[in-house]
């Protein structure tokens, strides 16, 4: 008998689904692991008769895509906060907390105005930009020491991901030069478009730590290391290393000369800490909310293979199931 009246293909689709465990651990290789034609035809496919196969794919077919939907709909909340978080650090850090402030011209054509009693000036003149070590340095016979570095996979945008750190061998005579401080405010050279300048401060979470050469390290001087990193991740700011970065396919990369040249707001030190605090209490409202979003995936990502199991094992009875009228 040909195997397609044997089993039926989505039957099959979601029994192998249900199953994925067993197949992972049938997999050989290294970096790439991979299952063989094989290991995977000598799979023992337990499966009724196939009009029942049918029934419980039409089944899961149905059911699946309520989840799916569901899992949509969390998926788009998800980048509508996103989007919200970009506005409200933009709006504030631009326009400030008050609607009735006397404006101006900032000077720059694509900030637009800005609170009149605000100063504009370009980030060379409130911090100073480090460059970090290079990677491939020959140091036979030298003596070193080994160190935690950050890579670019490390700055994220607003957080700083230290779940995998690097170390590297240098001279101990490089650690002052490229050990971070406490208040750096990190942003990465390069990469996707929409990861361009994307950055995070560092509060000395590894000690000693120090950056590659793809990570910059902005010393604020006049300012707080949190304005400067809400500025760097405003609109006008990611508009501004867009246009001045070097464009390759897919990726971008700035140089420190035009990161310097960012041009960044800067009221007066108490409304700073006003419009830091209520962007900070806004944005944790969104991390609440999108913590939640991702609880509900996780659920329902849970719920979709609990069914589909319980479907293909026959712990779900659906010989008399019909599709709910629409």
């Amino acid at each position: 008998m040909p195997p397609s009246e044997v089993l039926h293909g989505k039957y099959l689709f979601y029994w192998l689904h249900a199953n994925r465990q067993e197949i992972i651990n049938l997999s050989s290789g290294g970096g790439q692991p991979n299952v063989s034609q094989e290991k995977i035809a000598s799979l023992k496919v337990s499966a009724p008769n196939n009009l029942l196969q049918e029934k419980i794919a039409a089944f899961l077919d149905h059911e699946t895509a309520k989840i799916d939907a569901l899992i949509e709909k969390q998926q788009r909340l998800i980048e509508l906060l996103k989007e919200k978080r970009q506005a409200v650090i933009s709006h504030a850090v631009t326009k400030g907390l008050n609607p009735n402030a006397p404006m101006k011209d900032s000077g720059v054509e694509w900030l637009g105005e800005v609170p009149a009693h605000w100063v504009v000036r370009r980030l060379k003149h409130s911090a100073s930009l480090q460059s970090g070590i290079p990677k491939g340095k020959d140091l036979t016979g030298k003596v070193t020491i080994e160190v935690p570095m950050l890579r670019v996979a490390n700055v994220q945008d607003g957080y700083l991901d230290l779940s995998e750190v690097d170390s590297i061998q240098i001279e101990p005579s490089e650690l002052g030069r490229y050990a971070l401080k406490y208040g750096d405010v990190l942003m990465n050279e390069g990469g996707d478009n929409d990861k361009l300048g994307r950055g995070a401060v560092w509060k000395s979470e590894i000690t000693p730590c120090i950056h590659q050469n793809h990570v910059f390290s902005i010393r604020p001087a006049d300012i707080e290391p949190d304005w400067l990193d809400l500025v760097t991740r405003a609109s006008y700011a990611k508009y501004h290393f867009y246009r001045v970065a070097k464009q390759s396919t897919n990726l971008a990369s700035i140089s420190s000369t035009n990161i310097k040249e960012t041009p960044l707001v800067i009221p007066p030190k108490q409304e700073r800490k006003q419009i830091s605090s209520h962007i900070n209490e806004q944005l944790r409202k969104f991390d609440l909310l999108e913590n939640n979003a991702n609880v509900q995936i996780e659920l329902l990502q849970e719920r979709r293979t609990a069914l589909i199991s319980a479907a293909v094992t026959g712990k779900i009875d659906v010989r008399d199931w019909q599709p709910a009228a629409a």
